[in-house]
């Protein structure tokens, strides 16, 4: 296996499962890669975890969502294997894991779409975790300004001081450091082989070759994430701007290169899990710089985004895939990407309310932040139009008074207020502020094309031997898709479940 994230883990524990001898090789210091950096949700159609309330989900009515959705170099026979095979393997790693899940209570993205599902039906997250210290140790060190804290307990307002010192006291892991953790523990004592800081250069139908060595016989199965972190791979296949990388500094495109060495076809090459990104200075991860996503931010009473010409583009509130591909309007007068950077502002109700990224109530205003008395004054700050962000706001302010959003449709949908909170509100309080954003991405989403066994296609369509793909590392089935919270861990657990499957028994 290569890899150590959720698609690897869950690869290795089904091969081992399967009776195989498995080695799991991760080419960074540590275990989890951005698995370990995120919040651990995961986006499971017809799940087995209790449900409170009227809904009642199925595969009929999980299928008719995603065809709703289905837009761009989408894979039915994935689709279906996803909905057959997620719910079975959330339920196999509950049971043989310290693994707990809880129902996240977030609606589907697209809840208004055929199919679609309401809060806490198909999205869940792990549950807080504890395990020995020797398996800690190995797991990637979380980002240091996210707190030891659920989803859950940050949206419904349960988190407290006490609590997240108590959770660092006694090294409870949260998110997808609980995840990884709880897998790793399974992995190794299954007896799985776990080598970190160990890259695999060469693959063929005879073995692969680690860190310049001999060649070794394996069945592998690449799962090294995406090749966001390759300036190379990104200028070849990504067709949009890409400033702000959000994960782990291993997704160097490995798995890709072995894959189209060995002469796989490729699919959903020109996508990722896209988002909007800000940048604080001195942020970084193994020495590489890294944004952080805004997420709850965006969406709160008094916040807009404008792009470069002073203008809304999007509804903020919208999930994180969705504001991250508006970002992409491309102006062929202008020839640029006319959101790209764009700016959230927002005004004093909201620098006094909540916190913004690093920055709390009543801290000292950061360098990146840019503070003006008039809508005017901060249009010349952020360098647009000032007549055009003055109207922009104007209008958004009569609207948002009267509690619509005629023009993008914010507050609408029930994604729109996941936070807890009714989004629209004017921007009438000065001093008015503003943050550049930028077009990130949480993982590319191509990489070589797989059958629902997880084995890698060929370019003549057949199956190259030996060879296997899941996650990040291999061609997305959902297109453009972003169905619910946790959609990216969710077909990483299950297709690397099957990949691991395929391996250890062809």
């Amino acid at each position: 296996m290569l890899g150590s994230g959720a698609a690897g883990l869950a690869a290795a524990l089904a091969a081992r499962a399967a009776g195989a001898e498995v080695t799991l090789a991760e080419a960074t210091s540590t275990v989890g890669g951005t698995t370990a950096l995120s919040s651990g949700a995961v986006w499971i159609p017809g799940n087995h975890v209790d449900v409170r309330g009227p809904a009642v989900d199925s595969v009929e009515q999980a299928r008719l969502h995603l065809e709703s959705l289905a837009v761009g170099d989408i894979s039915r026979v994935l689709l279906e294997s996803y909905l057959v095979n997620a719910p079975l393997v959330a339920q196999r790693l509950e049971a043989t894991t310290a693994l707990r899940w809880q129902p996240l209570p977030y609606p589907d993205c697209h809840r208004e779409l055929p199919g679609g599902m309401g809060r806490g039906v198909r999205s869940l997250e792990p549950l807080p975790l504890v395990v020995p210290s020797s398996v800690s140790a190995l797991v990637r060190s979380p980002l240091p300004w996210r707190p030891p804290l659920t989803v859950t307990e940050m949206v419904t307002g349960a988190a407290t001081p006490e609590l997240v010192r108590e959770r660092s006291r006694t090294g409870t892991l949260v998110g997808g450091q609980a995840m990884v953790a709880a897998l790793l523990h399974a992995a190794l004592e299954a007896g799985v082989d776990v080598r970190t800081s160990t890259r695999v250069t060469d693959w063929s139908p005879d073995g692969v070759v680690v860190d310049g060595g001999k060649r070794r016989r394996a069945r592998v199965v690449v799962a090294t994430g995406g090749f966001e972190r390759d300036p190379a791979l990104v200028r070849t296949f990504l067709r949009a701007p890409v400033r702000g990388l959000i994960g782990a500094p291993g997704s160097r495109g490995d798995g890709l290169r072995l894959a189209m060495a060995a002469g796989a076809a490729l699919g959903t090459m020109s996508e990722a899990w896209w988002c909007p990104a800000l940048r604080v200075p001195g942020d970084e991860i193994d020495g590489e710089p890294v944004y952080r996503m805004l997420f709850a931010e965006r969406a709160r009473p008094g916040v807009i985004m404008v792009d470069r010409r002073g203008r809304r583009f999007t509804n903020e509130a919208q999930n994180y895939n969705d504001v991250g591909r508006a970002m992409h309007g491309f102006s062929a007068q202008d020839f640029r990407f006319e959101a790209d950077p764009s700016w959230m502002v927002f005004d004093a109700e909201v620098r006094d309310r909540y916190p913004i990224v690093s920055m709390r109530p009543g801290d000292p205003e950061p360098r990146w932040l840019l503070r003006a008395s008039t809508t005017a004054g901060l249009a010349d700050l952020m360098g647009v139009p000032p007549e055009t962000f003055v109207d922009t706001v104007d209008r958004f302010n009569a609207s948002a008074q009267a509690g619509s959003d005629p023009e993008f449709g914010r507050g609408r949908g029930e994604y729109d207020s996941a936070g807890g909170e009714f989004t629209l509100r004017p921007l009438s309080e000065p001093p008015y502020y503003a943050v550049a954003v930028h077009a990130g991405l949480g993982g590319t989403k191509g990489g070589p094309r797989t059958d629902e066994r997880g084995r890698v296609v060929h370019v003549d369509g057949s199956v190259v031997p030996g060879l296997y793909a899941a996650g990040n590392a291999a061609a997305s089935p959902f297109g453009m898709a972003y169905p619910g919270t946790g959609t990216t861990l969710g077909q990483a657990l299950t297709f690397g479940d099957s990949a691991g499957r395929a391996a250890a028994t062809d």
